[in-house]
């Protein structure tokens, strides 16, 4: 008895963890003068005149937006392609299966799966808006990405 509830358990976790992606902090004005365009955009850098690096991120401010000006005129900014990164991504997902062994043939059984995906519910943030141009968007993060926690649960007869 205590088998037929205790035993014939299988239980899985995934665990996604990564770093924040780049942020091509641009320009959309073309301030400098310079005249660079892609597709009929103006994607120019701007000058970074601080280390924008927030020591306290929030998604009205994900980074030092202050660290960023238009470049003078007839000049190329001088930040780098990817000055700051967006928020990290953690997402766990978790399924436990419990196998049933049917006794009309061999290797008959009834599995019943519960799956549990973004297991912990953990938010997971956007990048923010990255074109200088923008004041009302720049630095902040107004959406997010994934899913929250979803469930779902299965029966499969296997025969």
């Amino acid at each position: 008895m205590t088998n037929a509830i205790l035993g014939n358990w299988e239980f899985d976790v995934i665990e996604r963890v990564l770093s924040g992606f780049p942020i091509f902090v641009l320009n959309s004005e073309d301030d400098s003068g310079v005249g660079f365009n892609s597709g009929g955009n103006n994607y120019n850098r701007p000058d970074q005149v601080c280390d924008p690096k927030a020591g306290n991120p929030k998604l009205t401010e994900w980074f030092n937006t202050n660290c960023f000006a238009p470049a003078a005129a007839g000049k190329l900014g001088d930040a780098s392609r990817t000055p700051v990164y967006g928020p990290d991504f953690v997402n766990t997902d978790f399924s436990a299966i419990k196998h049933f062994i049917l006794p009309y043939r061999d290797g008959m059984r009834l599995d019943f799966r519960a799956e549990l995906f973004n297991l912990f519910n953990h938010a997971q943030f956007g990048l923010p808006g990255s074109d200088i141009s923008t004041p009302s968007t720049f630095g902040v993060i107004n959406s997010t990405v994934n899913n929250p926690r979803v469930m779902q649960f299965a029966l499969k007869l296997n025969f």
